[in-house]
């Protein structure tokens, strides 16, 4: 079972978690953003989390995109992503 998601640093530490699972250590991670959101319909808190992606390819060549996490603050899982390409 999860824990429960108190501050900003500990959601950021869960997408970090997940991102370092799926491309290893080639990976680095910018964190833009960090709010704790309310769902007006049933009132359960999440944290909204934002950044940017930048994962080593070749030599010289490198991807990166933006991406938006959405993290439940009562249980500590991922409910929702978004990603969205760099130019």
């Amino acid at each position: 079972m999860h824990a429960q998601v108190r501050n900003p640093k500990e959601a950021q530490d869960v997408i970090l978690k997940k991102i370092k699972a799926g491309y290893g250590h080639k990976v680095r991670v910018y964190f833009l953003r960090t709010n704790l959101e309310t769902d007006l319909a049933d009132g359960r808190k999440f944290w909204v989390v934002e950044g940017k992606i930048k994962v080593k390819r070749l030599l010289f060549l490198e991807k990166s995109w933006h991406f938006t996490y959405f993290v439940s603050a009562e249980d500590g899982r991922i409910l929702i992503m978004r990603g969205k390409r760099a130019k």
